[in-house]
């Protein structure tokens, strides 16, 4: 199975089941420090695109 990201990069899924609990894991980090608010708004939106795609190879 392979999914494309915001980027336009293929990526290969090997493991769904493990991938969705990665990315669900990854789209709530947060740094503690707020000066990093936008770094994080973005890999959130990131990661936050990557579960919904896998979400969606799931059903």
């Amino acid at each position: 199975m392979e999914i494309t990201d915001l980027k336009g990069k293929n990526i290969q899924v090997t493991n769904l089941d493990l991938a969705i609990l990665q990315a669900d894991d990854y789209r709530h980090y947060r740094h503690a420090n707020p000066d990093y608010a936008a770094q994080d708004e973005a890999l959130q939106a990131y990661w936050q695109d990557v579960y919904e795609k896998l979400i969606s190879l799931k059903s």
